[in-house]
């Protein structure tokens, strides 16, 4: 889908720059909410009354697990190596990095390789489907994001993503822009009888990832004085640095603008496009349009912004730039909900939304459907759950602090700790016990392997 608008009128540069923004992601995701308050929306009815039991029930698992929600973690890839193994609870990535430390490596080039780790893995965590498993040999068997993040991990450790003969816990411009599809599948134990969902275009992300890198030398090139390292995904710590107000002190745009211009490049240019600018994860919402003869909800006033795996890689790096850098990041608040399957499903499973009953026939009819109505992700229904999502998160976090911090005593990253702890937790126990079969959504997701 792209604009007919000329690409040289500043109105059409400052839309493209505006639906870059994580404001937009919650200011359009509000709009989209107003007009389901209003009953106006075009696939679900909204019930408000509702919105208290997501609460309390994500307030039952934030105290069965964590006690208080200051205790809770932050929402982000670091959760998936908490594992326990032999009845022992261990962080893979602090054990990787006290051994990478011991052998000297500094504390800088630690945080540069887990965000090499990070980025990668991020990029391969869209929907893996039901079906596929993946056997590791200390955990045994994991499925879906826990599978996907294990196996991201044992192919850093074997050096897949590294080109550099002395260092393979990297990933590089030039082992990635070489991988081929092979490689990762082999990587995630794909098989006839072990499908994946869209294995080979994840490998298409991480090649692109590869050509990002060599394209953005400014965020990725890295500031050493030899210049004959390849561009890496970790030297977005460098050019950090750089753009502090204050020694280690950055804002979260500082962050943004490293994920949503630097890995530009790695979306596919099919996505929806804006005056020949390709948006990435922002699609066209019909309940936004108020142009009667504009069919295609082509207009930039219709389009509304997720960025989904451009957050989940935000909210995942935030912790190791903080942890491991020593950065402070200001402005954290921006950051949206992640409009994801689980988060979304929430939401319908606890009857907050209810889906169209001629939407649900026609889900039910796609011809992959199984038990429950499946769309593709450009589906108007499917924009329309997720930008509902994003406004539904916040209204949870809101009723969550007020119940939990009554003194005002809020602690950072707020709606990172309700992710967590929390509403996507809470979105996969109620698939669980509602549809034990194959533990699915309420709504299920066409996923080529780079949206969701």
């Amino acid at each position: 889908m792209t604009s007919s608008s000329s690409s040289s009128s500043p109105s059409a540069s400052a839309n493209v720059q505006y639906l870059k923004s994580l404001d937009a992601v919650r200011q359009r995701s509000a709009s989209v909410y107003e007009l389901g308050q209003q009953g106006r929306l075009q696939h679900f009815a909204l019930d408000e009354t509702k919105i208290v039991d997501v609460a309390e029930f994500v307030i039952s698992l934030i105290t069965r697990d964590h006690g208080t929600i200051d205790s809770v973690p932050t929402h982000g890839r670091w959760r998936s190596y908490c594992v326990t193994i032999d009845n022992q609870q261990r962080d893979l990535i602090s054990e990787h990095v006290a051994q990478w430390r011991a052998t000297d490596v500094s504390q800088w080039e630690c945080a540069r390789r887990i965000i090499d780790l990070f980025v990668v893995s991020v990029l391969i965590d869209a929907g893996a489907g039901s079906q596929w498993k993946y056997q590791d040999k200390q955990l045994g068997i994991l499925t879906r994001t826990e599978g996907l993040g294990m196996a991201a991990l044992r192919m850093f450790e074997s050096g897949v993503f590294s080109s550099s003969p002395t260092n393979k816990f990297q990933a590089d411009a030039p082992a990635l822009t070489r991988l081929v599809d092979q490689q990762l599948l082999d990587g995630f134990q794909v098989s006839e009888e072990n499908p994946l969902l869209g294995g080979s275009n994840r490998a298409g992300l991480l090649r692109r990832l590869g050509m990002a890198l060599n394209q953005q030398n400014r965020y990725f090139g890295g500031r050493c004085a030899c210049k004959t390292h390849p561009p890496r995904p970790g030297f977005m710590l460098d050019y950090l640095a750089g753009c502090a107000e204050t020694p280690q002190t950055v804002g979260i745009d500082d962050l943004w603008e490293v994920i949503i211009e630097g890995f530009a490049p790695v979306w596919p240019a099919s996505r929806t496009q804006l005056d020949g600018v390709s948006l990435g994860d922002v699609w066209p919402c019909g309940v936004l349009n108020t142009n009667t003869n504009d069919q295609n909800n082509s207009s930039a006033d219709a389009l509304v912004p997720f960025h989904k795996l451009s957050q989940w890689l935000t909210w995942s790096l935030l912790e190791v730039i903080v942890r491991l850098g020593g950065f402070t990041v200001k402005d954290t608040h921006k950051l949206t909900g992640l409009p994801e399957y689980r988060n979304g499903g929430l939401f319908v499973d606890m009857q907050v939304l209810k889906l169209d009953g001629k939407d649900q026939i026609r889900g039910l009819a796609h011809p992959q459907a199984k038990k429950v109505p499946l769309f593709d992700g450009s589906d108007p229904v499917i924009v329309e759950w997720r930008a509902l999502t994003v406004a539904l998160l916040d209204r949870v976090a809101e009723i969550i602090k007020q119940k939990c911090c009554a003194l005002g005593d809020v602690p950072d990253m707020f709606l990172g700790r309700v992710l967590e702890g929390g509403t996507w937790k809470a979105g996969r126990e109620m698939a669980a016990e509602l549809r034990s079969d194959t533990k699915d959504p309420p709504i299920n997701i066409v996923s080529d392997g780079t949206l969701f």
